[in-house]
């Protein structure tokens, strides 16, 4: 009950607290506010020292809740970017160093539309930074791509001296963040690329952390002697670097060149400069991380180089992990686990071996350490004979996965540098495009001019004028020749077009309904068979006469579809139904004379029911077609349907022959509408206003000239 009272107290307090925060703040900006408006001049002054103060108050208050803090650093964003624009880029950094993942993501993505809007560059280069620095360890892409977009944008920028290195460091980023998918290749040639711009800008410090990367990135080659050979010239640059930082940079560089050495199996020169490391002052205090790795390895190092007893070498794995476990980094336990497995293993004690090996993989699996979690599983596999194969699958179905993961995440990083590539390469193209039509603008306006005065001054008025008519003269010719050049074009497609309805209407019809006929003779020879083989030889001959009269337009079967337009109707139908085996219904209006239909409505309306019926025969795959036409009020309703498996009107592609129907509809100024369902069946209902001759029928050259608009 106490408990629960106090409770109570406690969080009355808190809110009261937090209350009284916000008031505070409330009263803080709006006094602010009116002493910014009386005292401008000494206000903007002080913008700078106002700007500090809203950070460190919101990354250091403890009574603040989120929304509070969101508020303080709005309020500096507002007074930054009007007044220092590169201030942005500090509130950027302070609100990433307060770990507030959701508070950070809010502030940077605001801060980065903000100063690509006002074009502070610096700012915006370096809030992406930031980002990049945010997504590392979580989304290698997502950083790699922000660490691109800076580097983009500060590489591209005049810097003062004090940040002319930034664009080598960013690389120093991205060189670092290859190498941990195993990208070492890239990462050399990105930290290869930083060295050039920090020999530039004279930053030994910066060249000393570029060597050092370039040394891990060659021992994760196995490339040791070219590690060791980078890492001593690292060394070289310490002694020119800031003093406070000696200490950090030659207990660094030390520890990476006896790791190379503990690598590459040379343990005794590891176990001594791991005992050197040990016994450096203040490591421990300084540096507890370290202290405990070096501690583990000389361990190692010394039992394999058979320096100590083993009661020397189990107390340093013991002191190692008692270290990590006061600083709370469990990471660097699975390594220590390791190597007190394979010492164990070494002194044929596999039964505690396995325990150490079996928590050296647990602590890898907890800490999402990859490395450590394979070289575990590896160890299990040789000592567990028992187990070794469930291990030994657990190794290889984590390295697959590691392998697909890496080359994922390297294929991204390959788009995303292609795609910056291409867009600072469009860019760029664009900006050479600007400059070029701005001289050539340039250039011809003061041709131009040159020209107008020249003219002014040489040539009369006259003459001038006579220049001109003469102008406009062959203007005129030559939109007279334009003009019938454009006649004769039209002329060509027009008579192109009638040919090819022609061909695809009427032969070709003809033709397919021959070929399906010799198909079903092609195993018969009663004398009937030959009887129709000898007939259809016939029908060829015909088609052949007929292709010749098409070629010297005088078309003689045209003429009697004109003449006699129900009865070539019904031929065609017969002739088309005996030939596909399939039942055709011809329906008609008899008390109308269709004979005195003009010609060419006649010839059109006969090449759109031939190739209706010949596109059911062909597609539809049915079994009765029905034909019927009839006048109603002077037009003329035709549908033709079928059976047949129907088609999707909608999705379905237009062939020549379609595109003939809507052709000849349009040029007599008809309706079409098709009508299909899935396996019901097809209909096409075309309307025609019909249009007669004056005395019922057509004279020779008047029915010549119809045939051959049509």
């Amino acid at each position: 009950m106490y408990l629960v009272c106090r409770e109570s107290v406690t969080n009355t307090f808190t809110l009261h607290m937090k209350i009284r925060a916000t008031i505070f703040l409330f009263l803080f900006f709006m006094l602010n506010d009116v002493y910014a408006a009386r005292y401008p001049l000494q206000n903007q002054n002080q913008i700078s020292d106002s700007i500090d103060i809203w950070l460190k108050w919101a990354k250091n208050s403890t009574t603040l809740n989120r929304d509070s803090r969101l508020l303080l650093y709005k309020k500096a964003i507002n007074s930054a970017k009007t007044s220092n624009p590169e201030a942005l880029a500090d509130i950027s950094y302070s609100v990433l160093q307060s770990k507030d993942s959701i508070l950070f993501k809010k502030i940077n993505r605001e801060i980065i539309k903000i100063s690509n809007k006002i074009e502070a560059k610096k700012a915006h280069g370096l809030s992406h930074w930031d980002l990049a620095d945010y997504y590392e360890d979580s989304q290698p892409d997502s950083a790699f791509y922000h660490y691109q977009e800076a580097y983009n944008i500060l590489s591209n920028m005049e810097l003062d001296a004090s940040s002319a290195h930034y664009p080598g460091s960013i690389l120093i980023d991205i060189g670092n963040l290859k190498d941990g998918i195993k990208d070492h290749v890239g990462a050399e040639r990105d930290i290869i690329q930083a060295i050039k711009y920090f020999n530039k800008t004279e930053r030994p410090d910066k060249l000393f952390i570029a060597y050092n990367s370039l040394g891990i990135a060659q021992n994760g080659m196995k490339k040791f002697d070219k590690g060791l050979e980078y890492h001593h010239k690292a060394r070289e640059y310490i002694p020119f670097t800031p003093s406070n930082r000696h200490f950090d940079f030659q207990n660094t560089n030390a520890n990476n060149i006896a790791s190379i050495y503990l690598r590459k199996k040379d343990f005794q020169k590891a176990f001594e400069l791991y005992s050197v490391l040990e016994r450096t002052d203040s490591l421990r205090l300084k540096r507890p991380n370290l202290y405990a790795k070096v501690l583990g390895s000389r361990a190692y190092a010394g039992f394999m180089s058979s320096q100590g007893d083993y009661k020397t070498i189990e107390q340093g794995f013991v002191k190692s992990n008692m270290i990590l476990d006061s600083i709370g980094y469990n990471y660097g336990k699975a390594r220590n686990y390791e190597y007190h497995a394979r010492v164990l293993a070494a002194k044929k004690d596999t039964l505690a071996a396995i325990q150490k090996a079996l928590v050296a993989r647990n602590i890898a699996k907890e800490t999402k350490n990859n490395d450590r979690l394979l070289s575990s599983l590896q160890l299990l596999t040789t000592l567990d004979k028992r187990n070794s194969a469930i291990y030994a699958r657990s190794y290889f179905d984590l390295s697959e996965t590691l392998q697909l993961q890496e080359r994922s995440i390297q294929d991204k990083f390959a788009r995303i540098r292609m795609e910056t590539d291409e867009i600072i390469e469009e860019n760029e193209t664009l900006s050479r495009q600007k400059q070029l039509y701005g001289g050539i603008a340039l250039g011809l306006l003061v041709f131009g001019i040159g020209v107008f005065t020249i003219i002014s001054q040489r040539i009369s008025n006259q003459r001038l004028k006579f220049k001109q008519k003469q102008q406009e003269s062959n203007q005129e010719i030559y939109n007279l020749m334009l003009s019938q050049q454009g006649k004769i074009e039209e002329g060509k497609k027009s008579e192109q077009k009638r040919v090819s309805e022609e061909l695809h209407d009427g032969i070709l019809g003809q033709m397919l309904g021959i070929r399906l006929i010799l198909s079903g003779l092609n195993d018969r020879t009663d004398e009937a068979a030959v009887l129709q083989r000898g007939e259809l030889i016939e029908k060829l001959r015909e088609l052949e006469e007929e292709i010749r009269t098409i070629s010297h337009e005088l078309n003689a079967a045209a003429y009697e579809k004109v003449d006699n337009f129900t009865s070539a109707i019904k031929e065609l139908i017969q002739n088309i139904s005996d030939s596909a085996a399939v039942r055709i219904t011809f329906e008609y209006d008899k008390a109308l004379n269709w004979d005195q239909l003009k010609g060419d409505f006649k010839i059109n309306l006969y090449r759109i029911i031939q190739e209706c019926i010949q596109n059911c025969v062909k597609h539809a795959k049915c079994e009765n077609i029905v034909v019927n036409f009839f006048n109603k009020e002077k037009m003329l309703h035709l549908t033709i349907s079928d059976d047949g498996i129907g088609f999707n009107t909608a999705k379905g592609k237009k062939g020549i022959g379609l595109r003939n129907i809507t052709s000849r509809v349009k040029k007599l100024h008809g309706q079409l509408k098709i009508d299909s369902k899935n396996n019901i069946g097809t209909v096409v209902t075309i309307d025609l206003p019909m249009v007669f001759a004056l005395d019922g029928s057509l004279k020779q050259e008047e029915l010549h000239e119809t045939i051959q608009a049509v």
